[in-house]
């Protein structure tokens, strides 16, 4: 199941409702992006011809997601309407068709006439390719100078829609700056559980925190964590390091990928994926160096030891 959980018609009481219009030329990436983060799909997709609309909730916020066409005639004919009544623009690029950044920077800078206060996430996307652009390439075409000039929030940010790289860092900002919510977690997560794996699947560790009575409550959540990462594994076989990010129950699993191990961690349902995603990173950088030293490593001590305040700890 995808972390953004798909919605029932009745509008949730204790949930925010935002737009998000998520634009930019044809073939940037922008449905493979919305699978990515809202179905936890890895595949590449098809062009929209339209606009594709969704409902999903993430944390304290229901998204109305427009994933609108970039073809001309869909840019100059319904991106005005949705831009308008948007409260969070997402503007993909095509890291690789270079040939084009020109006529992207244009349309970003139409699109940003027509709505002058929604926070702004500018991703530069397909990173995964050898011939995708640096930042400081898509720097000199892309001008942010008159957002910085008028304070105007945003966050530029290189991703791979394909590997989950950056994609979830980048929501959570997203994310924040929509949410009135001053309870919402910014800093820290409740890692309550994880499971770690060789990249080519054999299964090395897999651990639930607490007492026995909350393990007892949560093997049907680990169950399934599992599972999820075994597909994770087989699906990005193809790619030295990945990331995915699902919902499991009431809680999220984090999982991430280098050439060596595959590691899941299971967290709070309102907990911020971009610390997870971190955490998961560092245990991953830890687990190197330990092996490159011959000593053996407890990820359970690791997080216990670097991660006191992400640690769940029952008395």
């Amino acid at each position: 199941m995808s972390l953004f959980r798909r919605l029932k018609k009745t509008k949730s009481e204790d949930s925010e409702k935002k737009s998000v219009a998520i634009i930019g030329l044809d073939g940037a990436g922008k449905t493979t992006i919305v699978k990515r983060i809202l179905k936890s799909e890895f595949t590449l997709s098809r062009p929209t011809f339209g606009v594709n609309i969704e409902v999903y909730k993430y944390r304290a916020l229901e998204f109305i997601v427009y994933d609108l066409g970039g073809q001309t005639p869909l840019r100059e004919s319904l991106w005005e309407k949705f831009i308008k009544s948007a409260d969070g623009l997402v503007f993909v690029l095509d890291s690789a068709d270079k040939e084009r950044f020109e006529l992207a920077s244009e349309e970003f800078n139409r699109a940003l006439s027509f709505n002058d206060k929604a926070p702004i996430l500018f991703i530069s996307n397909k990173i995964d390719l050898e011939n995708a652009a640096s930042t400081d390439e898509v720097l000199d075409v892309i001008d942010f100078g008159e957002l910085i000039r008028l304070q105007r929030k945003y966050n530029f940010t290189r991703c791979s829609a394909l590997t989950g790289a950056q994609l979830f860092e980048s929501w959570d900002w997203l994310t924040l700056k929509l949410c009135k919510d001053e309870d919402l977690p910014t800093n820290n997560v409740k890692i309550c559980g994880y499971l770690f794996f060789k990249s080519e699947g054999m299964e090395i560790d897999t651990v639930l925190f607490g007492k026995p009575k909350t393990q007892a409550k949560n093997v049907t959540l680990f169950k399934k964590g599992r599972a999820e990462t075994i597909k994770f594994i087989k699906q990005m076989s193809g790619f030295d390091t990945a990331e995915t990010l699902l919902q499991v129950e009431s809680k999220q699993l984090v999982i991430t990928k280098n050439k060596m191990n595959v590691i899941g961690v299971i967290i709070g349902e309102m907990d911020p994926a971009a610390r997870a995603v971190q955490i998961v990173k560092n245990l991953h950088e830890k687990i190197v160096k330990s092996a490159n030293n011959f000593t053996r490593v407890n990820i359970k001590d690791l997080i216990e030891k670097h991660y006191p305040l992400d640690f769940i700890r029952e008395k």
